[in-house]
């Protein structure tokens, strides 16, 4: 055995402690999570059936306990995924955290068996970091299309019941005719709303034009949401032949431009921003140029990843350059993999 073998071995075999003690503590906290969503699930079922009982007998009950049963229905529910959120994000950490495990009791049986001739130049590492990034990104692509599922089901679901009892409220209170349909109606409104803002929530999700109409359409959606969402100027534009990517190389590159958009945003207080796209035989260029604060250039983005990371799986490239007007030009090339289809 070659005197690099025992010393690899012990690094392995500490982090597979780390990794062992950083699985229990995560056992403990999926365990109170998941005692906690019981609960609330017990609480939110409660309601449920209060609500079934007023719509049944309306006219049992006052004005304010409809409205009140209603409203603590849709509390009772959002807490329950709140925490169901929370759940899942331990869930999937500790999902990956297995995986780190396995690969790293693979490194370890392979160390034990070193012999003294050594690895070929181009041999794989034992532990494939690219692997495990794109791990990290396949568990959180999972994550939000779970949450975008629940957030339609759930509480979009719960503001149209609010809506139907609302008309159903409208026909019962005839003491004050006009002034009951006039909240009512107002009532309406404040719903219709709240339904068209978690549509746009599930959206920054997932988009799920995304898959049937590609980057391109998707981004121009997204780029107005955040006009409308932030106040700002995008100037979006798309220059040459656009085509469908390999789907991993399209939800990369839209979360890439995502973050960075939400990164100057939110943390560089930009207003102005232009985003362009130049389609290429072989690659597409990204140009963001923005006003606003100066960042970090590699800072941790929104989703938790650093852009470097996410243009490591893309194998592409970026530059960042303050210019001496305040403004900031972030630049990335990201080569194109597959044969491109043209968006029709």
């Amino acid at each position: 055995m070659s005197t690099e073998a025992p010393s690899a071995f012990m690094e392995v075999a500490t982090e597979q402690q780390r990794v062992t003690a950083e699985i229990r503590e995560l056992d403990l906290l999926v365990e109170s999570t998941q005692t906690e969503v019981n609960r609330l699930r017990s609480r939110e079922d409660q309601m449920k059936a209060k609500v079934e009982e007023v719509r049944k007998n309306p006219g049992n009950f006052q004005r304010e306990e409809i409205f009140g049963a209603t409203d603590e229905h849709v509390t009772a529910m959002g807490r329950r995924m709140t925490m169901e959120g929370q759940l899942g994000v331990l869930q999937a950490k500790r999902k990956l955290i297995d995986r780190s495990a396995q690969i790293l009791a693979t490194a370890q049986r392979q160390l034990a068996e070193y012999s003294a001739p050594p690895l070929p130049a181009d041999a794989a590492p034992l532990i494939d970091e690219s692997r495990l990034l794109q791990a990290v990104v396949d568990t959180q692509e999972e994550e939000r299309k779970r949450i975008a599922r629940q957030v339609h089901d759930g509480p979009a679901q719960a503001m149209a019941n609010v809506v139907l009892q609302s008309e159903i409220s409208e026909r019962l209170f005839d003491v004050d005719a006009q002034k009951s349909r006039g909240e009512l109606a107002a009532l309406r409104q404040m719903v219709n709303k709240t339904l068209q803002e978690l549509r746009g929530f599930i959206f920054e999700l997932r988009p799920m034009i995304l898959d049937d109409l590609g980057l391109v359409p998707t981004l121009r959606r997204y780029v107005q949401t955040l006009i409308d969402k932030h106040g700002v100027r995008i100037d979006f534009s798309s220059v040459g032949r656009d085509r469908r990517l390999p789907s991993d190389d399209e939800v990369a590159i839209f979360r890439l431009i995502q973050d960075s958009l939400v990164e100057r945003i939110d943390k560089g207080q930009a207003k102005d921003l232009v985003l362009g796209m130049t389609w290429k035989e072989d690659s597409l260029d990204i140009l963001l140029q923005t006003d606003g604060r100066e960042l970090p250039p590699d800072g941790e983005l929104q989703s938790g990843i650093r852009r470097s990371e996410r243009l490591e799986l893309l194998r592409g490239e970026s530059t960042h350059e303050a210019k001496p007007d305040g403004t900031t030009v972030l630049k990335v090339k990201v080569p194109i993999r597959s044969a491109p289809q043209l968006v029709t």
